[in-house]
Protein backbone atom coordinates (compact mmCIF):
# COMPACT_ATOMS: atom_id res chain seq x y z
CA UNK A 1 0.00 0.00 0.00
CA UNK A 2 2.86 2.39 0.78
CA UNK A 3 4.72 1.28 -2.39
CA UNK A 4 7.93 0.47 -0.50
CA UNK A 5 9.92 -2.67 0.32
CA UNK A 6 9.41 -4.83 3.41
CA UNK A 7 12.83 -3.69 4.61
CA UNK A 8 11.73 -0.05 4.48
CA UNK A 9 8.60 -0.82 6.51
CA UNK A 10 10.82 -2.60 9.05
CA UNK A 11 13.06 0.47 9.34
CA UNK A 12 10.04 2.70 9.98
CA UNK A 13 8.48 0.33 12.52
CA UNK A 14 11.71 -0.30 14.44
CA UNK A 15 13.30 3.11 13.81
CA UNK A 16 16.45 1.17 13.01
CA UNK A 17 17.82 3.20 10.06
CA UNK A 18 17.16 6.64 8.55
CA UNK A 19 14.17 6.82 6.19
CA UNK A 20 13.11 9.70 3.95
CA UNK A 21 10.41 11.71 5.78
CA UNK A 22 7.95 11.51 2.88
CA UNK A 23 8.38 7.71 2.72
CA UNK A 24 8.00 7.46 6.51
CA UNK A 25 4.67 9.33 6.34
CA UNK A 26 3.42 7.01 3.57
CA UNK A 27 4.26 3.93 5.64
CA UNK A 28 2.65 5.33 8.79
CA UNK A 29 -0.49 6.30 6.86
CA UNK A 30 -0.73 2.78 5.39
CA UNK A 31 -0.33 1.30 8.88
CA UNK A 32 -3.12 3.54 10.12
CA UNK A 33 -5.50 2.63 7.29
CA UNK A 34 -4.87 -1.09 7.75
CA UNK A 35 -5.08 -0.86 11.57
CA UNK A 36 -1.68 -2.56 11.66
CA UNK A 37 0.13 -2.91 14.99
CA UNK A 38 3.68 -4.30 15.15
CA UNK A 39 3.98 -7.54 17.13
CA UNK A 40 6.68 -6.27 19.46
CA UNK A 41 6.69 -9.45 21.53
CA UNK A 42 7.29 -11.51 18.40
CA UNK A 43 10.13 -9.37 17.08
CA UNK A 44 13.75 -10.41 17.52
CA UNK A 45 14.42 -7.31 19.60
CA UNK A 46 11.63 -7.98 22.04
CA UNK A 47 11.15 -11.74 21.94
CA UNK A 48 10.16 -13.36 25.23
CA UNK A 49 9.86 -17.05 25.97
CA UNK A 50 7.45 -16.34 28.85
CA UNK A 51 3.77 -16.80 27.89
CA UNK A 52 1.54 -13.77 28.39
CA UNK A 53 -1.91 -13.23 29.87
CA UNK A 54 -3.76 -9.99 29.10
CA UNK A 55 -5.95 -8.38 31.78
CA UNK A 56 -8.47 -5.70 30.82
CA UNK A 57 -9.72 -3.88 33.89
CA UNK A 58 -11.25 -0.47 34.69
CA UNK A 59 -8.89 2.09 36.19
CA UNK A 60 -10.45 2.67 39.60
CA UNK A 61 -8.04 2.91 42.51
CA UNK A 62 -8.74 1.98 46.13
CA UNK A 63 -11.36 -0.64 45.31
CA UNK A 64 -11.69 -4.41 45.29
CA UNK A 65 -10.28 -4.28 41.73
CA UNK A 66 -6.83 -3.87 43.30
CA UNK A 67 -7.33 -7.25 44.98
CA UNK A 68 -8.39 -8.80 41.65
CA UNK A 69 -5.02 -7.75 40.21
CA UNK A 70 -3.08 -9.21 43.13
CA UNK A 71 -4.79 -12.58 42.75
CA UNK A 72 -4.25 -12.64 38.98
CA UNK A 73 -0.59 -11.70 39.25
CA UNK A 74 0.24 -14.14 42.06
CA UNK A 75 -1.28 -17.19 40.38
CA UNK A 76 0.03 -16.29 36.91
CA UNK A 77 3.53 -16.00 38.34
CA UNK A 78 3.15 -19.39 40.02
CA UNK A 79 2.35 -21.00 36.64
CA UNK A 80 5.12 -19.15 34.79
CA UNK A 81 3.04 -16.51 33.00
CA UNK A 82 3.67 -12.78 32.70
CA UNK A 83 0.70 -10.42 32.98
CA UNK A 84 -0.06 -7.43 30.76
CA UNK A 85 -2.60 -5.06 32.31
CA UNK A 86 -4.74 -2.69 30.23
CA UNK A 87 -6.32 -0.03 32.46
CA UNK A 88 -9.46 1.21 30.70
CA UNK A 89 -11.64 4.25 31.28
CA UNK A 90 -14.67 1.93 31.32
CA UNK A 91 -15.66 2.69 27.72
CA UNK A 92 -16.11 0.07 25.00
CA UNK A 93 -13.58 1.94 22.83
CA UNK A 94 -10.92 1.64 25.50
CA UNK A 95 -11.66 -2.06 26.08
CA UNK A 96 -11.51 -2.85 22.36
CA UNK A 97 -8.21 -0.97 22.09
CA UNK A 98 -6.58 -3.25 24.67
CA UNK A 99 -8.13 -6.41 23.22
CA UNK A 100 -6.64 -5.50 19.84
CA UNK A 101 -3.30 -4.57 21.37
CA UNK A 102 -3.01 -7.79 23.39
CA UNK A 103 -4.04 -9.83 20.34
CA UNK A 104 -1.17 -8.35 18.32
CA UNK A 105 1.23 -8.83 21.23
CA UNK A 106 0.57 -12.55 21.21
CA UNK A 107 -1.15 -13.04 24.56
CA UNK A 108 -2.33 -16.60 25.14
CA UNK A 109 -5.54 -15.60 26.91
CA UNK A 110 -7.56 -12.74 28.37
CA UNK A 111 -9.16 -11.92 31.70
CA UNK A 112 -11.85 -9.35 31.07
CA UNK A 113 -13.16 -7.44 34.10
CA UNK A 114 -16.39 -5.66 33.26
CA UNK A 115 -19.85 -6.13 31.81
CA UNK A 116 -20.85 -8.97 29.47
CA UNK A 117 -18.74 -8.71 26.26
CA UNK A 118 -20.45 -7.12 23.27
CA UNK A 119 -20.44 -8.42 19.69
CA UNK A 120 -17.40 -6.23 18.95
CA UNK A 121 -15.50 -7.75 21.91
CA UNK A 122 -16.39 -11.27 20.79
CA UNK A 123 -15.20 -10.67 17.23
CA UNK A 124 -11.70 -9.76 18.44
CA UNK A 125 -11.57 -12.62 20.95
CA UNK A 126 -12.67 -15.15 18.31
CA UNK A 127 -10.23 -13.71 15.78
CA UNK A 128 -7.36 -14.10 18.24
CA UNK A 129 -8.21 -17.74 18.91
CA UNK A 130 -7.26 -17.19 22.57
CA UNK A 131 -9.56 -18.11 25.47
CA UNK A 132 -11.18 -15.50 27.71
CA UNK A 133 -12.55 -15.49 31.28
CA UNK A 134 -15.08 -12.89 32.45
CA UNK A 135 -14.87 -11.36 35.94
CA UNK A 136 -17.60 -9.23 37.48
CA UNK A 137 -20.65 -10.66 35.71
CA UNK A 138 -22.13 -14.09 35.12
CA UNK A 139 -21.33 -15.05 31.54
CA UNK A 140 -24.17 -15.92 29.18
CA UNK A 141 -21.71 -16.95 26.45
CA UNK A 142 -20.94 -20.69 26.26
CA UNK A 143 -17.32 -20.20 25.20
CA UNK A 144 -16.48 -17.70 27.98
CA UNK A 145 -16.59 -18.90 31.61
CA UNK A 146 -16.94 -16.40 34.45
CA UNK A 147 -15.97 -15.86 38.09
CA UNK A 148 -17.51 -13.55 40.67
CA UNK A 149 -19.81 -13.77 43.70
CA UNK A 150 -23.55 -14.27 44.05
CA UNK A 151 -24.52 -10.60 44.29
CA UNK A 152 -28.23 -11.34 44.59
CA UNK A 153 -27.83 -13.70 47.55
CA UNK A 154 -25.24 -11.50 49.27
CA UNK A 155 -27.51 -8.44 49.04
CA UNK A 156 -30.48 -10.50 50.19
CA UNK A 157 -28.58 -11.57 53.29
CA UNK A 158 -27.45 -8.02 54.10
CA UNK A 159 -30.99 -6.62 53.88
CA UNK A 160 -32.38 -9.61 55.80
CA UNK A 161 -29.90 -8.83 58.58
CA UNK A 162 -31.32 -5.29 58.79
CA UNK A 163 -34.85 -6.72 58.93
CA UNK A 164 -33.81 -9.09 61.73
CA UNK A 165 -32.48 -6.05 63.62
CA UNK A 166 -36.03 -4.70 63.61
CA UNK A 167 -35.94 -2.38 60.58
CA UNK A 168 -39.10 -2.23 58.45
CA UNK A 169 -38.28 1.02 56.64
CA UNK A 170 -35.26 0.21 54.46
CA UNK A 171 -34.09 2.28 51.51
CA UNK A 172 -31.37 1.62 48.95
CA UNK A 173 -28.80 3.77 47.18
CA UNK A 174 -28.03 1.72 44.08
CA UNK A 175 -25.59 2.06 41.22
CA UNK A 176 -27.29 2.90 37.93
CA UNK A 177 -27.66 0.18 35.30
CA UNK A 178 -28.51 -3.51 35.20
CA UNK A 179 -25.06 -5.00 35.73
CA UNK A 180 -24.01 -7.07 38.75
CA UNK A 181 -23.35 -4.06 40.99
CA UNK A 182 -26.41 -2.11 39.91
CA UNK A 183 -28.98 -4.74 38.96
CA UNK A 184 -28.15 -7.90 40.93
CA UNK A 185 -27.62 -6.11 44.23
CA UNK A 186 -30.92 -4.29 43.76
CA UNK A 187 -32.70 -7.57 43.00
CA UNK A 188 -31.38 -9.04 46.26
CA UNK A 189 -32.73 -6.00 48.14
CA UNK A 190 -36.13 -6.36 46.41
CA UNK A 191 -36.40 -10.06 47.20
CA UNK A 192 -35.50 -9.63 50.88
CA UNK A 193 -38.23 -7.04 51.35
CA UNK A 194 -40.76 -9.15 49.46
CA UNK A 195 -40.02 -12.28 51.50
CA UNK A 196 -40.42 -10.29 54.72
CA UNK A 197 -43.75 -8.84 53.58
CA UNK A 198 -42.36 -5.30 53.44
CA UNK A 199 -43.63 -2.99 50.72
CA UNK A 200 -40.86 -1.46 48.61
CA UNK A 201 -41.22 2.31 48.51
CA UNK A 202 -39.90 3.65 45.19
CA UNK A 203 -39.04 7.04 46.71
CA UNK A 204 -36.58 5.24 49.00
CA UNK A 205 -34.62 3.79 46.07
CA UNK A 206 -32.14 6.36 44.71
CA UNK A 207 -29.62 5.87 41.90
CA UNK A 208 -26.03 7.00 42.34
CA UNK A 209 -22.61 7.10 40.77
CA UNK A 210 -19.69 5.23 42.36
CA UNK A 211 -17.85 8.03 44.19
CA UNK A 212 -18.19 9.14 47.82
CA UNK A 213 -19.60 12.46 46.61
CA UNK A 214 -22.25 10.59 44.62
CA UNK A 215 -23.34 8.72 47.75
CA UNK A 216 -23.63 11.98 49.67
CA UNK A 217 -25.75 13.55 46.92
CA UNK A 218 -27.96 10.46 46.72
CA UNK A 219 -28.54 10.55 50.48
CA UNK A 220 -29.52 14.22 50.19
CA UNK A 221 -32.08 13.35 47.51
CA UNK A 222 -33.41 10.50 49.63
CA UNK A 223 -33.84 12.87 52.59
CA UNK A 224 -35.51 15.49 50.39
CA UNK A 225 -38.11 12.92 49.28
CA UNK A 226 -39.79 13.24 52.68
CA UNK A 227 -39.68 10.70 55.50
CA UNK A 228 -36.30 9.04 56.03
CA UNK A 229 -36.05 5.23 56.27
CA UNK A 230 -34.45 3.81 59.41
CA UNK A 231 -31.87 1.87 57.38
CA UNK A 232 -30.17 2.27 54.00
CA UNK A 233 -28.47 -0.49 51.99
CA UNK A 234 -25.84 0.77 49.51
CA UNK A 235 -24.42 -0.86 46.36
CA UNK A 236 -20.81 -0.11 47.39
CA UNK A 237 -18.83 0.97 50.43
CA UNK A 238 -17.85 4.25 48.81
CA UNK A 239 -21.49 5.17 48.27
CA UNK A 240 -22.23 4.16 51.87
CA UNK A 241 -19.45 6.39 53.22
CA UNK A 242 -20.84 9.34 51.26
CA UNK A 243 -24.31 8.60 52.64
CA UNK A 244 -22.99 8.48 56.22
CA UNK A 245 -21.08 11.73 55.72
CA UNK A 246 -24.26 13.50 54.64
CA UNK A 247 -26.27 12.11 57.56
CA UNK A 248 -23.69 13.04 60.18
CA UNK A 249 -23.11 16.51 58.66
CA UNK A 250 -26.85 17.12 58.98
CA UNK A 251 -27.14 16.02 62.58
CA UNK A 252 -28.62 12.60 61.81
CA UNK A 253 -27.00 9.89 63.91
CA UNK A 254 -25.62 6.64 62.49
CA UNK A 255 -26.82 4.06 63.46
CA UNK A 256 -29.22 5.45 66.11
CA UNK A 257 -31.37 7.33 63.56
CA UNK A 258 -30.37 5.62 60.30
CA UNK A 259 -28.36 2.39 59.96
CA UNK A 260 -26.12 2.08 56.89
CA UNK A 261 -24.91 -1.14 55.20
CA UNK A 262 -22.27 -1.20 52.44
CA UNK A 263 -20.91 -3.77 49.99
CA UNK A 264 -17.37 -4.96 49.03
CA UNK A 265 -15.71 -4.56 52.46
CA UNK A 266 -13.16 -2.14 50.97
CA UNK A 267 -10.39 -0.94 53.28
CA UNK A 268 -12.38 2.24 53.91
CA UNK A 269 -15.11 0.25 55.72
CA UNK A 270 -12.92 -0.30 58.77
CA UNK A 271 -11.26 3.15 58.64
CA UNK A 272 -14.34 5.39 58.53
CA UNK A 273 -16.19 6.28 61.75
CA UNK A 274 -18.57 4.77 62.61
CA UNK A 275 -17.06 1.63 61.12
CA UNK A 276 -19.15 0.39 58.21
CA UNK A 277 -21.00 -2.93 58.09
CA UNK A 278 -20.42 -4.47 54.67
CA UNK A 279 -20.62 -7.58 52.50
CA UNK A 280 -17.17 -9.15 52.50
CA UNK A 281 -15.60 -11.37 49.84
CA UNK A 282 -12.10 -11.96 48.56
CA UNK A 283 -11.18 -10.07 45.40
CA UNK A 284 -7.83 -11.87 45.50
CA UNK A 285 -9.62 -15.23 45.41
CA UNK A 286 -11.68 -14.05 42.43
CA UNK A 287 -8.50 -13.06 40.59
CA UNK A 288 -6.79 -16.36 41.38
CA UNK A 289 -9.84 -18.44 40.40
CA UNK A 290 -10.16 -16.55 37.10
CA UNK A 291 -6.47 -17.07 36.34
CA UNK A 292 -6.59 -20.76 37.22
CA UNK A 293 -9.62 -21.18 34.93
CA UNK A 294 -7.88 -19.32 32.08
CA UNK A 295 -4.72 -21.40 32.32
CA UNK A 296 -6.81 -24.60 32.17
CA UNK A 297 -8.45 -23.25 28.99
CA UNK A 298 -5.06 -22.37 27.50
CA UNK A 299 -3.85 -25.90 28.18
CA UNK A 300 -6.99 -27.37 26.60
CA UNK A 301 -8.31 -29.03 29.76
CA UNK A 302 -11.94 -30.14 29.85
CA UNK A 303 -14.64 -30.14 32.55
CA UNK A 304 -14.22 -26.46 33.38
CA UNK A 305 -17.08 -24.95 35.40
CA UNK A 306 -18.91 -22.30 33.35
CA UNK A 307 -19.44 -19.99 36.33
CA UNK A 308 -17.83 -20.01 39.75
CA UNK A 309 -18.87 -17.96 42.78
CA UNK A 310 -16.48 -17.18 45.63
CA UNK A 311 -17.75 -17.17 49.22
CA UNK A 312 -19.16 -14.03 50.84
CA UNK A 313 -19.78 -13.01 54.44
CA UNK A 314 -21.42 -10.21 56.41
CA UNK A 315 -18.87 -8.04 58.18
CA UNK A 316 -20.96 -6.45 60.93
CA UNK A 317 -19.65 -3.19 62.42
CA UNK A 318 -20.85 -0.03 64.13
CA UNK A 319 -22.93 1.51 61.30
CA UNK A 320 -25.76 -1.00 61.87
CA UNK A 321 -25.70 -0.93 65.67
Amino acid sequence: MADVSIATVSRVVNNSKPVNEEVRKRVLEAMKQMNYRPNVIGSDAGRSDTPLIGVIIPQNSNTVLDDFNIGIRDLAELYGYDVLVGLTDGSVTSELHYLNLFHHMGTEGYIYVGSVPSKAHLEIIQKSGSPCVLVGEQSKIDSIPSVHLDNVTASYEAVTYLIQKGHRSIGMIRVSGDNAVGGDRYRGYQQALMDAGITLREEWVVESGMAVEDGSDAMRRLKDSGELPTAVFCSTDWIAVGAMNFLIDNGIRVPEDVAVFGFDNSFIASVVRPKLSSVEYSGTEIGMTATRTLIKLIKGESGIQHHANVAHYLAIRESTG
